[in-house]
């Protein structure tokens, strides 16, 4: 007798969490050119870090969190590290807040716009309330 396993749908779509994909992105530097960049998502520990730095009083480790998280998230297109953090913290400031920028909107929530718990029933497309 074969038995089967009936498995349930995840309870979390699975763009909700941090993927292992390197995305690629065009970033437009101050010589007005486009350059290519790669970036891999980060966990919440190290993007917490980099707020917390960049909320301090103390403008050195403003800096050093910038740098760090340019450190880790840049990379190559098979996902290893391309810069040192030595090299991170040489880049010009603009440079900087163009790969930051670049960097946060890898971040942003690119899943579904809503929870399937959250989607209409009814299959209209307004609401209720």
């Amino acid at each position: 007798m074969t038995e089967t396993t009936n498995t349930a749908e995840p309870l979390l779509d699975p763009s909700l969490f941090i993927s292992e994909d390197v995305h690629r992105r065009e970033v437009k530097l101050a010589d007005g050119r486009k350059h290519t960049f790669y970036i891999r998502e980060q966990d919440a520990g190290v993007l917490r870090a980099f707020f917390a730095g960049q909320a301090s009083d103390d403008s050195d480790k403003q800096a050093d969190s910038m740098a760090r998280l340019i450190a880790k998230a840049i990379c190559d297109p098979e996902g290893k590290q391309a810069l040192s953090l030595v090299d991170a913290k040489r880049l010009k400031f603009a440079v900087q807040i163009a790969l930051t920028k670049a960097i946060s909107e890898v971040h942003s929530y690119q899943g579904k716009e809503s929870l399937p718990a959250e989607e209409a029933e009814s299959g209209s497309d307004t609401s209720s309330l």
